[in-house]
């Protein structure tokens, strides 16, 4: 089984990590193609440079009859003047077709979409991260010492309408969509667009070239221009803003720019591979590909290669799993679980597809809730030895077995094996399986068993019991906490497991309304990437501590401290010292309790080209969605 090299991390930060002098920098992320890296292909490495000089593109059948139709202008108008050459993981692919996939919901898994269709103005080398490279933008620099960072974007690239697109859609998603507090559809501004508390400055230069300023090194910029999107056609919706139009208001300006709005209401120009043609709400999403997108193969094949992307709305993913195996949808990842692999590996047998295991990776983790409603549970989960007893009396080796059938990596709460900043020592602590120990330091803490009735109790005399907030699906979830019900029990604590679905989960979780909320570990292969669930960047993170600005521990305050010195330093021993103490600062203090790194099962039908076998399910990545390189796969 593939596990990513520990160094993957390493090589993405040291490629955003800036040299003294304070000049103009050209540093050394990719400025033309995006390869495939280490993985081994049938295609051509490079394209020939007649076609780039003659133009001489190929596109899709369905367009070129639009073309002939006089709907369309000639492809060498429509691709920029150096279009973003692809080398496919494997072969040249063919034009047509459709590629099908399943979300368990639209409106509530835009997440879902967004990591497979957006673009920005850097990417993470696919489908393994070892690189950032240059996307949109063909190419960037550094000055001031870090503290100033210019991004050139590709000359002629066009939104699917064929509207150019210009460092004014990137401007207007930043001052008129995040900076700005009422047309923003969220609490607040990224973390990672602050310093000091306050919003970095962004300016146009001209068309194509955007300039970021900080007062501070932009030490993480390149990771957060790789994000799922930042840039919005302003020309088709400026006049919803009532910045641009006084007629309007900021509801409706909030309500046309919902993430569900933004990514699968037909009608609003992408610069993705496919755009939206329809959406019927609850069932399917229909996209078609983009007349104007901006990549091409190294045969000089405009991409994508599928006309079509579905998906399709299956609340189950026990029908997903069914659906897949019958050859009714193409690729199965987002829903899978380890589980399902026996009965996957049985299946594909019938040739019908081909199945994948990566990781491990980012495994189920328990956030207690530092902040929690009732004021008894906030005494014991501030409670160091109470953190330490819950990690101890829960059986890992049992949950591998059991519920995971051996593909768990057992692990704590700490940075990955991905990590660059990674710890043997650090990702095991606290992960032994010790009752006993367990029953001794909840005996410490001052949480007894006083009645002997077999449940601790608190200061107050009531019972010890936690309310456990869980997805109901996968089933898998549900199964993992039935476990560490009882497991808890043996050491006399009562569990109430609360098994939802996610649009009852989520506002439960941003809200602050739970006990233990359980979900995975995000960001342990690049917490920077994460700031928000590793540091106090603003008055109500991390959701587990929302409390945290004003009565937070020391210890949080202190890594918040080390955490906002690295995303501004460009020197890379002092990034190491600082993110090992981070590393040391959340391990040791048990800020959440997670069971392991599981191994992720994936698979694609094999009537599908150019599908990686290798792949990332971490978040920092877009994981699991784009790193499979949706662009380059053809229809058999």
């Amino acid at each position: 089984m593939f596990r990513l090299c520990r160094s993957i991390l390493l090589v993405a930060i040291l490629s955003s990590c800036l040299p003294e002098d304070s000049g103009k920098v050209e540093t050394d992320a990719t400025t033309s193609d995006i390869t495939t890296g280490r993985i081994e292909t049938r295609a051509p490495r490079q394209i020939p440079e007649l076609i780039l000089q003659s133009r001489a593109f190929n596109e899709a059948p369905m367009l070129k009859q639009r073309v002939e139709a006089d709907d369309l202008p000639p492809v060498s108008e429509r691709l920029p003047e150096n279009p973003l050459v692809i080398v496919p993981v494997d072969t040249i692919g063919t034009y047509g077709g459709t590629i099908r996939r399943a979300l368990t919901g639209d409106i509530v898994q835009t997440a879902g979409v967004n990591k497979t269709l957006s673009e920005n103005l850097m990417g993470y080398e696919r489908p393994l991260p070892d690189r950032i490279l240059n996307n949109v933008s063909e190419t960037h620099w550094f000055e001031d010492e870090g503290r100033v960072a210019c991004f050139k974007v590709r000359n002629g690239i066009k939104w699917s309408d064929g509207h150019p697109f210009t460092v004014d859609d990137i401007l207007f998603w930043y001052y008129d969509m995040r900076v700005d507090d009422d047309a923003r559809n969220s609490a607040a501004l990224e973390s990672v667009w602050t310093v000091d508390g306050k919003p970095i400055q962004m300016e146009k230069v001209d068309d194509l070239t955007l300039k970021v300023i900080s007062p501070k090194p932009l030490g993480r910029v390149l990771q957060a221009f790789c994000a799922t999107v930042s840039a919005y056609p302003k020309h088709k919706l400026a006049h919803l803003h009532p910045r641009y139009n006084p007629s309007s208001d900021y509801q409706t300006f909030r309500d046309s720019t919902t993430s569900a709005q933004l990514v699968m209401a037909p009608g609003l120009p992408r610069i993705s591979a496919w755009v939206p043609v329809q959406w019927e709400r609850g069932q399917r999403i229909i996209y078609e590909r983009n007349p104007y997108y901006w990549k091409v193969d190294t045969a000089g094949n405009q991409l994508p290669y599928a006309d079509r992307f579905e998906f399709n709305v299956i609340q189950d993913t026990q029908v997903i799993l069914l659906k897949f195996m019958n050859a009714e949808i193409d690729l199965f990842g987002r829903y899978s679980q380890s589980s399902m692999l026996q009965m996957l590996k049985a299946g594909e047998r019938n040739g019908k597809y081909k199945i994948r295991v990566t990781g491990p990776e980012r495994g189920m983790t328990m956030y207690l809730n530092w902040d929690a409603p009732s004021p008894r549970l906030r005494e014991a989960f501030r409670t160091l030895k109470v953190r330490q007893a819950l990690s101890h009396a829960i059986n890992r080796e049992e949950i591998k077995e059991i519920v995971y059938q051996g593909m768990m990596d057992i692990s704590g709460y700490s940075f990955a094996p991905q990590s660059p900043y990674y710890s043997e020592e650090a990702y095991r602590k606290y992960t032994q399986y010790d009752p006993e120990q367990a029953r001794q330091l909840m005996d410490e803490s001052g949480f007894v068993d006083a009645d002997g009735d077999g449940i601790r109790e608190f200061s107050d005399g009531s019972p010890f019991v936690v309310n456990i907030d869980c997805l109901i699906t996968p089933a898998m979830n549900v199964d993992v906490m039935q476990l560490v019900a009882e497991h808890w029990a043996a050491v006399g604590i009562k569990v109430y497991i609360n098994a939802v679905l996610r649009n009852i989960l989520w506002p439960r979780r941003t809200q602050g309304e739970f006990d233990i909320h359980v979900w995975s570990l995000e960001g342990p292969a690049d917490p920077l990437a994460r700031l928000n669930d590793w540091a106090i960047m603003n008055e109500t993170v991390p959701f587990w501590h929302k409390e945290a600005s004003k009565n937070g521990q020391p210890w949080l305050h202190e890594a918040t401290t080390l955490i906002k010195r690295a995303i501004s330093t460009v020197d890379t021993v002092r990034l190491r010292e600082t993110m090992t103490r981070v590393r040391d600062l959340h391990t040791d203090n048990v800020a959440a309790i997670t069971i392991g790194s599981t191994y992720h099962v994936w698979g694609a039908g094999t009537r599908l080209g150019n599908v990686p076998m290798q792949n990332t399910a971490a978040t920092a990545f877009q994981g699991w969605s784009r790193p499979v390189f949706h662009e380059q796969i053809y229809i058999r």
